[in-house]
């Protein structure tokens, strides 16, 4: 390890799937294990009792006891108690009223608890750079129609009116940018394009959706899907 790995703080109620976790996590060389928490309560106290550094990362299990969305009513006083950590939202379900429930919550991705020990530590990086990241069979969830793009999906938005100055490159392009949370670059080797254009592209389709950054165009999208 370099020591520049995120630091990754899980909270889950469930023993053995936290247990799993966090096998998955400290095994991935782009990762490491900051602690463990049965709750928020729990997390915070390990948080608010810590003299060295926070996490960077927080994996929180959305369902917490009895809760449907325990971990996503317990987010906001995570934030508090850690402003610097992102919270990546890990679950059993695919279903789109909970990773709606848990993105325009706040939270900085959205990740299914099957995925492979690589789709985990990805998605754990990618929040760490600073992106909104949601797993692609999680964010398949969301659209009404989709198509094959390699392993991601080319349709990002439902048929709308609103949406009518959003040609369909650009409509794979903001797909890749705010649903899978690739990087210019990394879109642009995708489909094969020049980085410029892919900026073109996102910077129309924030100003078709009247949106000002990555999470309020993801959040806008999300909310076009429920409607």
């Amino acid at each position: 390890m370099t020591g520049t790995e995120p630091r990754v703080l899980i909270i889950d109620d469930d023993y053995y799937a936290r247990e799993a976790m966090q096998a998955l996590v400290a095994r991935d060389s782009r990762t490491r294990m900051w602690g463990t928490a049965g709750g928020v309560d729990e997390a915070i106290t390990l948080l608010d009792s810590t003299r060295g550094p926070c996490p960077d990362i927080i994996v929180l299990d959305i369902r917490l006891g009895e809760e449907e969305f325990g971990g996503i009513i317990g987010l906001p006083r995570l934030k508090d108690a850690c402003p610097t950590c992102r919270i990546l939202v890990s679950s059993i379900s695919r279903e789109e009223e909970t990773v709606r429930v848990a993105l325009l919550a706040g939270a900085d991705g959205y990740v299914w608890k099957n995925e492979s020990t690589d789709g985990i530590a990805e998605a754990i990086v990618r929040v760490h750079e600073g992106r909104l990241v949601v797993s692609a069979s999680v964010a398949e969830k969301l659209l009404s129609a989709v198509t094959d793009l390699g392993t991601y999906a080319a349709e990002v938005l439902p048929d709308r009116q609103e949406y009518k100055d959003l040609t369909e490159a650009t409509r794979k392009t903001v797909y890749l940018y705010c649903y899978c949370g690739m990087s210019a670059k990394e879109i642009a080797d995708e489909l094969q394009l020049s980085v410029n254009t892919v900026n073109s592209r996102i910077k129309n389709a924030y100003a078709v959706l009247g949106a000002g950054s990555r999470r309020d165009a993801f959040q806008r999208l999300v909310e076009r899907t429920e409607s």
